[in-house]
This record gives C-alpha cells, structure tokens and sequence, in this order.
C-alpha cells in the first residue's frame, strides 16, 4: 500500500511538472508574439528613425522584435497592414487618410518624416522660370505619383498662389524613380519626388528647384500608421515603439556620420550625397504626430478633389497623441537635460496642442 502511494505521488508530481512547464511555455511563446511587430517601410530617408531603432538595438532595448519589411509603395503598405500582415507601417499620409475617411481601422500613432519632399526640373532655365513666379507652372508637364505627399502639398500650395492646375499637364507615374525618369528622358519637364530622389535626380544631371517646406512650411509626410484594434490590444507596446523612435531622433541629431552609414544599408546611395539628403535642412525627422499639420494636410486632399469628407469626425478620433507623449514623457523624465527632447516637447505644443 505505501508503494502504491509512492507511485501516485511520483506520477502527480510528474503531472503538476508538466503542467508547468506547459504553462511556461505557452506564456512566454504568447509574450514573444505579442512583442513581435511586424513594421513596413519605404526605402527612403523618410524612414531613418526606423533603421536607426533597428540597427542601434532600441527596439530590443524596449522588448520589441522588430521585423523590417521593404515595400515600393505607400498604397502597398496600407494594403497589408489592413490585410494584418503588418503592425505598422509609414508609407505615406494621404492613403491613410483616405482609408480613414472610408471607415477604415487605422490609428496614427506618431511620425516618421515631414518636409524634404522637392520639385525637380530638366534644366536650368525651367528651375529659374518656376522660382520666380509659379504661374509658369502653367503649360508644363510635371510627372508626379498621385496622393504623394508632394503630389498634395505642392499642388495645394500652388493653387493657393494662383496657379489653375487645370492649365499644368500632371503625368502620374507609380514610384518616384519613375518621375526621375520621365524627367531625364523629357516625357516632363518637372518631376514631383519625395527624399531621397531629388539627389538620385541632381546626380543625373536634372535641378532641384525648390522644396515641400518652401511651399508648405511644417507640414507631414509619413505618419506612423497602426489600426485601432492593434493599439487597443496592447498600448504599452506602442508606448515602446515610439520610445525607441524617440532615441533614434536622438541619435541622428548627434551623430550624423554613424547615421549615414546605417541608413546607407537601406538605402543605396553615395555616402556624401545620403548625408547630405539627411541633413539638408529640409527633411524633418521629428517623430511626433503633428496633428495640426495632418488635419490641414486633410483639407489640401479635399480641395484637390481627391477627398469627399464625409466623416468630419473620424480623422480627428483616429489621431493618437498620448501614446507618443507618454512616451515622450517617460524619456524627458529620465534624461531631463536632454536638449533634443526639451526640443521635442515644444514641437509637441506647437504641432499637437
């Protein structure tokens, strides 16, 4: 009889270990999942705090396992992230907008770039004649991607100085590798490019006329971009990302050789012309929301036809500010002399207050 109790407690004791283990290990497999964020990204500038995060280890210092995946274009991300095939993604700020206005399960979080954006131009005598009086934009072929950020600020701050873009002869073209193209090849005369391909463009011969900031001072471009559903389920972990995001504008304000030599393993360039691109003084890397800018950026989309607002509410709601804030917050808390997050913090005021 004792061994017949020996026995039974040997093999309940066996049972209970199993358990535990199994338990263990299907809670730290849920964990692992759950920190895993699968992130897409346009080979671009725009998406440096990305490949900082990455290559710098920020993203694992906060737990994350972030998965870097490549698209071409901004549509082509929205698209996977609404089919969850991916967390998050920055590839542009007109289709989210858009998708929101239809109804939609997107939230942005934050920002990836503003500003940088640029119209090219064949030659010389065609970059002059744009500078000095937009109205010479009439008669022209521009080449450009449709609802890109350049697309919509430059066509938006045209119209507002008078140029009828019935009179300018817009050839959209899928990539903005495409415009460069068109533009060398003479199908244009002036190209609409986002950064970095106005230095692809320079290189081959064609003429940077202005910036999007010139035009369109403070205004988005790539917003960090998740669905509601994502962020509900988990929101420390957005709090996380922006964490990491946040260090990486940190690191590019401070260190810019080291910076361009990681994003230069995402996007093929010269290392003297991808610096430059990094810090022309145009491009903004500051990754807070700016939901001022987006806001207006919603009115430029509708008085170029390309927006019927029909839910004046539902971009306001799908805002989210207090994840990067927060974040924002827990760093200038523990590093309170930090000059670029005092920066950072009056940029919020400015841009989301």
């Amino acid at each position: 009889m004792v061994n017949i109790d020996k026995k039974i407690v040997i093999i309940v004791g066996i049972v209970i270990l199993i358990a535990v283990v199994a338990g263990a290990f299907l809670v730290t497999g849920t964990a692992s999942a759950d920190n895993k964020v699968r992130v897409g990204y346009l080979p671009s500038t725009g998406d440096s705090l990305y490949f900082i995060a990455k290559e710098k280890g920020y993203f694992a210092d906060e737990g994350l396992d972030v998965q870097l995946n490549e698209f071409q274009t901004g549509p082509d991300e929205i698209n996977s992230l609404l089919a969850d095939k991916l967390d998050v993604e920055a590839g542009g700020v007109g289709e989210p907008l858009n998708f929101i206005n239809n109804g939609k399960d997107l939230e942005i979080i934050g920002g990836a770039m503003g500003g940088g954006s640029s119209v090219i131009a064949k030659d010389n005598q065609t970059a002059q004649a744009l500078r000095d009086k937009p109205k010479n934009y009439e008669g022209k072929t521009v080449a450009t991607v449709k609802m890109s950020t350049p697309d919509v600020t430059i066509k938006a701050a045209l119209k507002e100085q008078g140029v009828d873009l019935n009179k300018v002869n817009f050839v959209e073209f899928k990539t903005a590798a495409d415009v460069v193209q068109a533009v060398k090849s003479g199908k244009a005369q002036v190209g609409l490019v986002w950064p970095p391909f106005e230095y692809t463009a320079q290189q081959q011969g064609l003429i940077i006329v202005k910036y999007s900031d010139e035009y369109q001072p403070n205004h988005p471009c790539c917003r960090i971009v998740t669905t509601e559903t994502k962020l509900k389920a988990n929101p420390d972990k957005w709090v996380k990302f922006e964490r990491a995001l946040i260090r990486a504008y940190d690191f590019y304000k401070n260190n810019p050789d080291e910076t361009t030599a990681i994003v230069g393993k995402y996007v093929k360039m010269d290392q003297t012309t991808l610096k430059k691109a990094l810090y022309n003084g145009h491009l903004s890397l500051v990754p807070d929301p700016n939901k001022k800018g987006t806001l207006a950026y919603w009115n430029f989309l509708e008085q170029l036809g390309y927006s019927n607002i029909t839910n004046t509410s539902a971009l306001d709601k799908s805002i989210d500010t207090t994840v990067y804030k927060t974040a924002l917050d827990q760093l200038a808390q523990q590093n309170p002399n930090n000059a670029n997050y005092k920066f950072l913090e009056k940029q919020y005021i400015k841009l989301d207050q």
